[in-house]
């Protein structure tokens, strides 16, 4: 299992929230937001947590914030641009739309690893690619798919040293991803 001092933990929050009509990541969520209870979540398990999105609001959390440097190309912009400025071998990748992902969640993913350089989810019933751990040796094929303009986070995927872990199914609601206000209020309030 790699050690917090190996990882720098990541919180995607740059996105436009356009179906969910307001900055998803400042949504509330028991007495926190979604970003502050994800950049909780994840301290414990690394060295430092920056987060991935400028918003004048971030700048209060007492946290980095990484402006992405290439806009616009959703989360692989802001992985790109948080391997390029982390001073880990690892990032471990959170979203601002998933708050409910545990410490289970987390440990498993930490103790999965056997080589691979970019480890992440699947289920039949959800497409799930985060959280995700990405090693900084991913970082030129990442600038590689950014000049051929290939923006999916799913191509990572299609790397040698990749590999998908199977949500356990007591797990799987864990994994909601929250884009629209119904979304939030079916899974944050019910």
């Amino acid at each position: 299992m790699l050690h917090p001092e190996q990882i720098t933990g990541v919180i995607l929050a740059g996105g436009k929230s356009r179906r969910f009509g307001s900055n998803k990541a400042l949504c509330e969520y028991g007495d926190k937001t979604f970003l502050q209870h994800l950049i909780n979540l994840a301290r414990p398990y690394t060295k430092g947590v920056v987060i991935a999105g400028c918003y004048p609001e971030y700048n209060e959390k007492g946290i980095p914030v990484l402006q992405d440097a290439y806009p616009d190309m959703g989360p692989v912009g802001g992985i790109y641009t948080a391997l390029r400025e982390s001073d880990t071998p690892w990032i471990l990748v959170l979203t601002c739309d998933m708050p409910l992902i545990s410490k289970e969640i987390i440990m498993l993913l930490l103790a999965s690893g056997r080589g691979e350089e970019v480890i992440g989810w699947q289920h039949d019933a959800v497409d799930a690619l985060f959280p995700l751990l990405i090693a900084k040796t991913v970082l030129p094929y990442i600038e590689k798919a950014i000049e051929l303009k290939q923006y999916r986070v799913k191509q990572l995927f299609e790397r040698e040293r990749s590999r998908k872990i199977l949500i356990p199914d007591a797990l799987l609601s864990r994994f909601a991803n929250i884009n629209t206000q119904e979304d939030y209020k079916n899974t944050i309030y019910d």
